[in-house]
This record gives C-alpha cells, structure tokens and sequence, in this order.
C-alpha cells in the first residue's frame, strides 16, 4: 500500500525573541491599572501594613496618609506635624503608627483615633528612620541626623539602647532578623544602619553599654559598639536586610552592593542605575513564575529604584535583571504590598504611581475586554461567532461526540483526497524544473517559492532545477533572488542559490544582455545591504554599551 498524498508544508521562520514574554514578564505585566495622584510634596516613604488587607501608608511634607489597598483612595490622615514628616510606618499588628519629623521628635499615633500615644524628644536633629521591630509590639528603632541610632520602649518611653559611632547623618536603619528574638532592650535584635560616612554597622544590644564619657556623648546617654563595619565609597541612600540575616543589600551612589555578614565580605555589585539608588525591597509571599505556596530564596526579587527613573527586578539566585520599569521623573521611595497585588512608587515631584496586578474575576473581566478589543480590531463577532446552545439544543446534541469504551473496534475512516497544486505535483514526479518555473512564473508569495527552493536543496535536486536554461527561464530566477535579497532570513538560501547560478552560468556572461544586466543589479543590491549591515553592527555597539550601562549584568567583585 502506497503512502498517502501530502502537500509541501511551507517553511518556519525564525521569530523574533521578544515574540512571546516568559513567565517573569508576564507576571509583572500584569500590574496594571496604574493611578498616578499628584501630592504637592516629595514622597519620603511608602510602608505597607504587615496585616490584611494590607493598607499603606504615604508620607510626604507634613502628613501621613493612609491608603485603602481595595479602593486605592485615602481613607485616613494623620497631619499633626509642626515639621517635615519622616518614614511612617505601621506596626505588625496595624494599630499604631510611628513617625519621624525634621524637628527631631518622635510620635507613635493611634490609627483608629489618630491620637498621639508617645513622644520622644531625645533627638536633636531630623529623625528620618523610625521602623517597629517585626517580633515586638513595644520595640521601635529611630536614626537621626545627629549620628545615633536608638531603640525605645513603648511602656516605659525610656531607650533601650542608644548605638554610636556613626560620623555622619544616619538616613537608613532596620532590624536584623534570624527568625526569632534575639536579646536586647524590649525585645530588640541586632540592628544594621547606614550612614552619610559611607559605613554600614551591624549593632547587638547584647553587647554591655561602654560609658558615654569616651565619646564625647550626653552623659544620659550609653552606648554600644559595633560589632562590624562594611565600608563603601560614598553615602548610604538605601539599606536593605535579607531574610535569613546573612545578607545585607546597601545602596552607595548608583550602586547596590550585596554582602554576606558571615563572611563580612562582598559578594556582588549590581550597576544597573545611572544615578542615585533611593529605595530597596524584595517580594516576600510566593515564587513568581510558578504557584509556590512558600518563598524561597531562589524565589525572591529584589526591586530598586533611583533618582534615573527606573525600576529595577533582581532574580536573587542569578542577580540578574529580569524586568524594568521606566517612570517620568526621580524615584525617593517605592514598596510593594507583601500579598504582592499593588505596588506603589513615589516621585521627588510629589507624584505616586499605583500600579494593581489584576487576579480572580478583575482577570477574568480584563481578559474578556481584550478579546473583545482584539475582534473589534480583527472585525470578527463580538461573541466569537459562535451563539450558545439552548439547553434543548445540548440535550438533542448529548452524545454525539461519543467515541466508544476502551475495548469498542473503531473502524478506520476512508483517506481524504489531496489536491495537490501543480508545482507539487511536478515535485512529486521529480520534475524539479518544471516545479520551479511555475512557482516563479506564476507569481507565488515569495515564502512558497523560498519553501520550493529549500526542499530542493534538502534533496540535492537544486542543480537539477537550474540546469539547461536559457535567456527566458534564468531571467526569473536571478530577479526573485535580487528582490528578496534585503530578507535576512532568505538570505542563506540565496547566497547559496546564487552561488550555484555563477558556477553554471558564469561561462555565459557577456553574452546575454538581459542576463548581465539582472547580475548588475544583484551585484548593486549586494552592495547596498553590505552598507546597511555594516551601519547595524556599529548602532549595535552604541546601543549595547547603553544596555550595558542601563540594564546590564551585574559586575562581579
């Protein structure tokens, strides 16, 4: 029995890269809906609640606002500041908030009444750092300008601990967390800053207080030294401890460098940024190219952003970028919800860009509008073409698809019959000249004949085609070789085909008119796209040092 009929599947052109996204980009494309708010100052810090339904708190000039994270929409202000309000930040159980100002004080605020709990004065310049401690409810951690970074009591309103050494402001501060408690004032645990000097310092309240009178501080004042200091070239703007406390990110200038506290060396800088790195954060719920259900380190995407505009995602097993988000103006600060739905961006204008992923039935109604956008461009129907069964219909359908149980005997249908075009069947006869002066003749899409020509190769029949022509029927082959010549997946097969046409016919030239006029032009075109790919390799190199630059690899240490 004889092999069925089949017709000449048409070649497969290489796509482009960027034709299909990968799971990474489409999960941050899917942050969408973006609200962009106009405030009248600089946004300083953005802090989400460590509760559900995890609303968050923007502070800028002097107030606090609280944004509702299901309707985007400010449902709370705190503004009883006299001075410029600092790093707002909502305590793990969403109850109180804590704020620093330019004056130097410090106010824990009752959300449900805005109501002033506590207030500390000890500081004597701005407080732009005030965080609570993760695993405490009556621990808070300030960094002033004044070079002291404290901890303090709720109950007790007294500090803790008071840790001095920086020689500079200190804008930056957090706890250093090993998954549990670990010793120290109300509930503390070590305690990382950053400074204006350039130095990252590891401080543990374990470490006896040493007498203030060695350091020239206030006599009500002791103090403990740190127990490491990581050096860098210039200011800290950013500090960012890992989970697992092994790992410390630190943003100096436009670099991010990464350190292991273990080991109290640097591991990596990532270079990505053309200025200033203003803010850091990392994803904490699940991996996000795949339905995790707890977070790995390999999971985890650290996100920066600077005073260039640009946001930036880190894979943390490659420290790679994977995703880049371009903004209109400088970044101060930016953070992203921990259930990973909004993530929300502030500007040195005083702009704040919410950006909301899109999940359950708001995913459903967007992927529907997108249909219906995509048939409106396409002109189907708005309903597919396709109407919806009635129940009755469904009833009098219900079976028909029925193929049979595992033992049924299916009997083989009849063979379809297969209309071949006439080049395939001249294919099929092994009349390969013939084959191709129809295709050229005939005016087939230029992917038809570049598929005829490719086969005929694959089959070594490609000298047997070109062979015993004349003026007439060489003519066609050399102009589709010339029009397609600027295709740049075409040209393999051509170049080779040309080559093949001088080999067998470069005895003959000179003696045909037509045909030396159609190689003239072949050899002008050539040399038009040799100009063309010489001026492409040099764009290529200009743009791949802005890449570099921009959104490169991470340089190594």
């Amino acid at each position: 029995m004889s092999a069925p009929l089949q017709r000449l599947n048409r070649s497969k052109l290489p796509t482009h890269p960027s034709a299909s996204a990968n799971p990474e980009q489409r999960f941050w494309h899917s942050f969408k809906s973006p609200l962009l708010i106009n405030d009248y100052a600089s946004i300083t810090s953005i802090h989400f609640s460590p509760v559900s339904p995890h609303d968050f708190a923007i502070t800028s000039s002097t107030r606090v606002q609280i944004f509702s994270s299901k309707t985007r929409k400010v449902s709370k202000t705190i503004s009883r500041f006299k001075e410029t309000a600092y790093s707002g930040t909502i305590r793990s159980d969403g109850r109180l908030l804590v704020a620093g100002d330019y004056s130097g004080l410090v106010q824990v605020f009752d959300l449900n009444s805005r109501a002033i709990l506590r207030t500390w004065d000890q500081h004597k310049q701005p407080v732009q750092v005030a965080k609570w401690c993760p695993n405490s409810v009556t621990c808070v951690l300030t960094a002033s300008d004044d070079s002291t970074v404290r901890l303090w009591d709720l109950p007790t309103e007294e500090v803790t601990s008071c840790f001095i050494g920086h020689r500079d402001y200190v804008r930056q501060a957090a706890f250093l967390l090993a998954g549990s408690t670990i010793g120290g004032g109300a509930g503390g645990g070590l305690v990382v800053s950053g400074g204006y000097d350039g130095t990252v310092r590891l401080w543990d309240p374990r470490v006896p207080a040493s007498s203030s009178a060695a350091t020239g501080a206030d006599d009500s004042d002791s103090h403990s030294p740190a127990v490491m200091t990581l050096t860098h070239p210039s200011a800290i703007d950013a500090l960012l401890p890992m989970p697992g406390s092994t790992t410390i990110l630190a943003a100096s200038g436009p670099v991010v460098h990464v350190w292991d506290i273990i080991a109290a060396k640097p591991l990596l800088q990532l270079a990505n940024h053309q200025k200033t790195v203003t803010s850091l954060a990392y994803t904490i719920n699940k991996d996000l190219t795949a339905d995790a259900s707890t977070p790995t380190a390999s999971s985890r995407r650290v996100i920066t952003g600077g005073l260039d505009g640009h946001v930036k995602v880190y894979d943390t097993a490659s420290w790679q970028v994977v995703h880049g988000i371009k903004y209109p103006a400088p970044i101060l600060s930016l953070a992203i919800s921990p259930e990973e739905k909004h993530l929300v961006v502030g500007m040195v204008n005083g702009l704040i860009s919410i950006r909301t992923r899109t999940s359950g039935k708001e995913k459903e109604r967007e992927r529907e509008r997108e249909k219906q956008m995509q048939a409106i461009l396409t002109g189907a129907p708005l309903d597919g073409g396709k109407k919806k069964k009635t129940k009755a219909e469904e009833r009098r359908l219900r079976g028909i698809k029925y193929t049979g149980d595992t033992d049924s005997v299916v009997l083989e249908e009849k063979q379809k019959i297969v209309h071949l075009r006439p080049y395939e069947k001249d294919l099929r006869a092994q009349r390969f000249a013939e084959a191709l002066d129809k295709v050229l003749i005939g005016n087939a899409p230029a992917l038809t004949t570049y598929t005829l020509l490719s086969t005929l190769k694959h089959r070594s029949a490609l000298k047997a085609a070109l062979a015993n022509r004349d003026e007439a029927t060489l003519s066609p082959v050399l102009k589709w070789l010339t029009k397609n010549l600027h295709r740049p997946a075409y040209v393999e097969l051509i170049v080779d085909v040309a080559l093949l046409v001088l080999d067998m016919y470069g005895h003959a030239i000179g003696q045909s008119p037509m045909v030396d006029g159609l190689l003239r032009d072949m050899r002008q075109k050539v040399n038009i796209e040799v100009k063309q790919s010489m001026t492409a390799l040099r764009i290529g190199g200009m743009v791949g040092m802005l890449v570099q630059g921009a959104g490169g690899e991470g340089v190594r240490v």
